[in-house]
């Protein structure tokens, strides 16, 4: 549409006389002259909408944003993309985000709270990271509202709107909606057929208990699941933390609210490419999505901690280690066995005494499953403890019948046939077992593994199967560091042969081994060419510094590292203000122990062998966070500049002591407390300089080979990780003692004076 220009002229007065003389003239009566013109009323300027809010660019970061009150914005989405993901999250000083939802809506006002209109809510609690993902978004303008929930202080908060992260949108038949950061269609499709299975084999479980379990429970409004796979360890470490507050590095599953409006149902997993040496396996598939069938289908309400031995054991038994008993023998064998009473209790490993407790009660007591979904679907919680406790006093011996002497039987059944001068491949985690006929006559017979990721050892005996926890003589085994395991047997009997693959490490993906067997000494197999590589591509996030840049402090969060060494690390203080050096704690997202060195004009930080990932954090003289550097694989040269030290405390004002020293007599065993010594500030009043050693709880000595602070005059230690009951032993500059910490359940600000 052209722009109209509208002219504002200015008419000069003019006489009553020649006004008049117009106006007849225009009036004229003359017959040829008598038609008139048409009016031409004038075109109204065109009415141009208020647009709520800001607008946002995509994969620009907004910044200092006050969520204490309601805020909009929109994004205009130019070309189809599978996935527009808005995330809200603390902002460059990294300060608590309060307690705000937001919701999104396509080409209208997004609207909050159960009545209102958005296509996608993201309602978490507070002091999380938002996070709404549109899938399939068309193109279009997207309203976002910043709904401030509840009353709070104002804090600065960043926001970020992308259509790049995920390259794949698909909804499964299932229905699961795969999101894939770097998948092929066909890599989807593959998933969504795991999904399938997994979601058969589920229904064939709890339908031959009873038909009535084949319903959703009541009130369960999630019928999708979410499924977010990301293209690494690395990835899905970064992004998981940034758009779901989880430091998880495994998959994870997490029910929301199931009978509310915000309900969600997401799992977080990845292509785990850094433990199986580039090779594709999305990690946990199967085990992840059987936490969501499980909260559907048999229990009321959201996620419970006690229930943990029940919720992981189900997804091992149906999922990791399905028909495949290796696994569970490896459990029943250890040498302090646990009761069923302790594994209801939360006391043994959730996931591989789960596992026992759970098969054990689906393939033996099928009544008694009946009565747990019963009340777990109505959420009876009482009579369900209760009931438990009754399966606990009744049925231990039976479970322990049934894991030491029918496990067995069932591992030696599950032998999966292989021919001789043939192989099979091996996926998965756990142990496999193999039987091969030998023929007559033959000269010797060779078994062997190769290729693949992980560690597996292999065993080998004739007659009859063999587990390398089950205490019997083995025919042959091969045990090494590597997975090209061989036993060969010269003039073997002829007969059946049991082969056992057992990997070292249960958590470990077994991907792309081949077993094989063959008659011969030398002899071997001719196997399908090894799977394709796949290279792992580091994480960037929108809020993160070009590389070599210094972040500013939302960069202090939980994060993974590489396994590669970062080049050339340092770091250089230009300002004539000290900056403190410390590590960012991967597990707790801030700085750990004491500071490396405190750097004045000039100085630089240079460590070695620090890898790739690794964050550290500049803080002044106070421990206020500056700035957080991310070391990378490019180049990993910083410098401090006049911006980063602006707001730099430059003066120690040294707190009012809570607790007082206690003297060198309490170096010597002590007991720690669950729970987190509160107000842990040790800060030096003296001209001494004085070392910070932790003192061993068990031996009653000082850890002398880590020092986690050395304090000069005015300066502190903080740390908020220390227990109650800890000590810590406080050295002068010859790691003499001259007094012990003794860290309280109430406030801990010591000043050595």
């Amino acid at each position: 549409m052209q722009n109209r220009k509208f002219l504002n002229i200015r008419m000069k007065p003019i006489s009553i006389s020649i006004a008049l003389a117009l106006s007849l003239a225009a009036c004229s009566s003359d017959d040829d002259d008598n038609q008139t013109e048409p009016v031409v009323e004038p075109t109204p300027p065109p009415v141009v909408e208020e647009i709520p809010g800001e607008a946002l660019t995509l994969d620009v970061v907004h910044q200092h944003i006050d969520t204490a009150e309601p805020v909009s914005f929109y994004i205009d989405v130019t070309e189809a993309a599978p996935a527009l993901v808005v995330s809200l999250f603390s902002g460059e000083a990294n300060k608590n985000l309060g307690d705000p939802d937001v919701y999104v809506r396509y080409e209208g006002i997004a609207t909050s709270g159960e009545t209102g209109e958005f296509d996608c809510v993201s309602y978490n609690g507070t002091n999380y990271n938002e996070t709404c993902i549109i899938d399939d978004a068309e193109p279009g303008r997207y309203h976002i509202l910043v709904d401030a929930y509840a009353e709070g202080a104002t804090v600065d908060a960043s926001i970020v709107a992308t259509t790049s992260l995920f390259s794949q949108s698909v909804m499964c038949d299932v229905p699961v909606q795969i999101r894939a950061q770097s998948m092929t269609i066909e890599q989807v499709q593959s998933a969504c057929d795991v999904l399938a299975d997994t979601k058969v084999r589920f229904d064939n479980a709890f339908e031959a208990i009873s038909p009535a379990f084949d319903l959703p429970v009541e009130n369960d409004l999630n019928e999708v699941t979410n499924l977010n796979i990301f293209s690494s360890l690395s990835n899905h470490a970064a992004w998981a933390e940034h758009l779901f507050d989880t430091g998880n590095t495994s998959g994870i599953y997490f029910e929301t609210s199931p009978t509310d409006w915000w309900h969600d149902s997401t799992i977080l997993t990845f292509n785990a490419l850094e433990w199986s040496g580039g090779r594709d396996v999305i990690r946990s598939l199967d085990h992840e999505y059987l936490h969501a069938l499980d909260g559907r289908y048999n229990k009321e309400g959201g996620y419970k901690e006690n229930l943990s031995w029940w919720s992981e054991g189900l997804a091992e038994y149906l999922g990791t280690f399905y028909q495949r008993s290796y696994q569970a023998l490896v459990t029943a064998s250890e040498d302090s066995p646990y009761t069923l009473a302790q594994i209801f209790n939360g006391e043994s490993n959730a996931y591989s005494w789960g596992e026992l407790a759970v098969g054990f009660l689906i393939e033996q007591r099928p009544e008694l499953v009946t009565n747990m979904l019963t009340e777990m679907r109505a959420g009876n919680w009482d009579a369900f403890d209760l009931l438990l406790a009754d399966i606990a006093s009744n049925e231990q011996v039976s479970f322990e019948t049934w894991y030491t002497q029918t496990l067995p039987q069932q591992f030696a059944a599950s032998a999966t046939t292989l021919e001789v001068d043939s192989y099979q491949q091996i996926n998965g985690r756990g142990g496999w077992l193999y039987s091969v006929s030998v023929p007559e006559n033959s000269p010797a017979v060779t078994f062997a593994t190769q290729g693949g990721s992980g560690n597996v050892d292999l065993w080998v005996n004739q007659g009859s199967p063999i587990h390398p926890y089950g205490g019997t003589e083995v025919t042959c085994s091969s045990i090494s560091d590597s997975n090209s395991e061989s036993c060969t047997i010269d003039s073997p009997i002829a007969g059946d042969y049991y082969v056992t693959i057992g990997s070292d490490f249960v958590g470990a993906d077994i991907i792309d081994l081949y077993v094989s067997a063959c008659i011969g000494e030398d002899c071997s197999v001719d196997l399908p060419e090894p799977m394709a590589l796949t290279m792992i591509t580091e994480p960037y996030l929108p809020h993160w510094p070009n590389k070599g840049v210094l972040g500013t402090c939302s960069l202090a969060e939980t994060y993974r590292t590489s396994y590669d060494i970062a080049d050339a690390v340092s770091v250089t203080n230009t300002t004539d203000t000290p900056v403190k050096v410390y590590w960012l704690s991967t597990s707790k997202g801030n700085r750990a122990g004491g500071s490396y060195m405190t750097l004045e004009q000039g100085d630089s930080f240079t460590p070695d062998n620090w890898r790739v990932g690794e964050r550290i954090m500049l803080t002044d003289i106070v421990d206020n966070c500056l700035a957080v550097a991310i070391l990378n694989d490019e180049t990993n040269v910083f410098e401090i500049e006049a911006k980063h030290v602006e707001n730099a405390a430059t003066e120690v004002e040294l707190p009012e002591s809570t607790a007082e020293m206690g003297s060198c007599d309490l170096v010597q065993p002590y007991t720690r407390e669950s729970g987190n010594a509160p107000e842990f500030i040790v800060a030096n009043a003296s001209t001494n300089s004085y070392n910070l050693y932790w003192i061993s709880d068990s031996t009653g000595e000082p850890y002398l080979d880590n020092v986690y602070a050395t304090l000069e005059q005015n300066e502190m230690y903080t740390a908020d990780f220390w227990a109650i009951g800890d000590r810590m032993m406080v050295a002068d500059s010859n790691n003499e003692c001259v007094g012990v910490l003794d860290l309280n359940d109430t406030s801990n600000i010591f000043v050595l004076d």
